[in-house]
């Protein structure tokens, strides 16, 4: 089902400082699958890509795609190279996404099928004593 109401998505831009997020840890694998979120060549003013995907990344929305059509972000490279960055962006720092770029993702995933569920990574309390990189037995 494509993305087709960008009344919602006026507000997502990286210039309103109004955006309130509870940063959760986003199912990477389901939103890729879907196109609610691509890794690609790192997007400049114009418009355009750059050719080196050296030079970095871009974290392109479905809704982005979407407004775009056969120009824009559409036109953009994927830039497997970064996808592991991505994955520990969402999954793990999801707080170190522009506000507006993560919305823009949840909304895309949502327009395109997904319920929350399925968008966001079940949260887990981990045990007293927990700490980073030790073995934990769940029970």
């Amino acid at each position: 089902m494509p993305i087709k109401d960008f009344e919602k998505y006026k507000a997502l831009t990286s210039d309103n400082t109004k955006l309130k997020v509870d940063f959760r840890p986003l199912n990477f694998d389901a939103l890729l699958k879907i196109g609610a979120v691509r890794a690609t060549h790192r997007g400049l003013d114009d418009g355009s890509f750059d050719p080196n995907p050296d030079s970095g990344f871009s974290i392109v929305s479905g809704y982005n795609d979407a407004i775009g059509g056969n120009i824009g972000t559409r036109t953009w490279k994927d830039n497997p190279k970064y996808l592991p960055v991505l994955r520990e962006l969402m999954t793990a720092r999801p707080q170190d996404i522009g506000a507006h770029k993560y919305l823009q993702i949840v909304e895309s995933a949502r327009d395109l099928g997904l319920k929350d569920e399925d968008i966001f990574l079940p949260s887990a309390q981990m045990p007293k004593g927990y700490r980073e990189g030790g073995r934990v037995k769940l029970i």
